[in-house]
């Protein structure tokens, strides 16, 4: 449903570069700092390909040391960028405070629009998941306690996998023990007559087939869809849209947080985002 606005009030709504510009000086130059840093002390793997494109890699992060038997409980995260901006290097620092505490994440790349599709990129995350659930042991996952998350463009896409048919890709009918979008995208019509479209490339039947609200759930895992109190407000729409179209959705917003301040949540283990989610893979 494209809502009853002219075009550049439309567009305002999903500029969140506009509405919190301060988070380029002040949010990401910590983010990429602590990347850095997380990226040659911990453990597991770098740069892992799981497809066969460019950008079709994943790091695996693990705390030093041997793995518990059957593997570290996982968080697999898939980053934003409006599916057409950023790279899996940008969130390492996403890692940090699950390795800190025992846990693994797994961090995905992907192909970016325009070189692709959002039809594209779903698949290629759908491969990456069955990729990690079929190579565990090797990387000392516990594949029971996969714990799915994703921000933004990626919130949208741990959506899409709540739409998926794993069984189709070998694996089971719900490979995660959660699913938690964090300020994400469920119905991407109001994407099509804005700036946004320009590298996304959607008609109006596509950007219909894409979202995840208008799609059947099928995977039976805790879902939670979290957005923050201070963001946009066709990101407080999507997230009642969500839980209006599917059951057993677990609403939450995160008071005083904007679309950046909400996943610096993720990076500290004080927050309340981050027990929420690990809480999940200590099941």
């Amino acid at each position: 449903m494209i809502p009853d606005l002219p075009l550049e009030e439309l567009a305002r709504r999903y500029n969140n570069g506009l509405a919190a510009p301060d988070w380029m000086t002040t949010l990401l130059p910590r983010w990429q700092r602590e990347s850095e840093t997380i990226r040659t002390t911990a453990g597991g793997a770098r740069n892992l390909a799981y497809g066969t494109g460019e950008r079709n890699l994943l790091d695996v992060f693990t705390p030093q040391g041997a793995s518990p038997d059957g593997g570290w409980p996982t968080l697999f995260f898939i980053h934003g960028g409006y599916w057409q901006r950023l790279w899996k290097d940008d969130w390492s620092v996403i890692a940090k405070p699950f390795v800190e505490n025992g846990f693994a994440a797994v961090i995905a790349g992907y192909t970016l629009c325009p070189q692709t599709t959002i039809r594209g990129i779903a698949d290629e995350i759908e491969t990456a998941v069955a990729h990690v659930w079929n190579h565990a042991h090797d990387l000392h996952i516990d594949r029971e306690r996969i714990a799915l998350a994703g921000h933004s463009a990626g919130g949208h896409l741990t959506a899409w996998c709540m739409t998926t048919d794993w069984t189709s890709r070998g694996l089971p009918n719900a490979p995660f023990v959660s699913a938690t979008s964090i300020s994400g995208l469920f119905d991407l019509e109001p994407l099509v007559p804005i700036y946004l479209n320009d590298a996304l490339k959607l008609s109006n039947a596509e950007a219909l087939a894409m979202s995840p609200a208008y799609r059947k759930r099928r995977v039976d895992c805790p879902f939670t869809a979290c957005v923050g109190g201070a963001e946009l407000e066709e990101f407080h729409r999507q997230n009642k849209l969500i839980g209006t179209h599917w059951n057993d959705v677990n609403e939450w917003t995160l008071a005083d947080l904007n679309h950046f301040t909400i996943i610096d949540q993720l990076t500290r283990a004080d927050s309340e985002l981050f027990a929420h989610i690990a809480n999940r893979m200590n099941v």
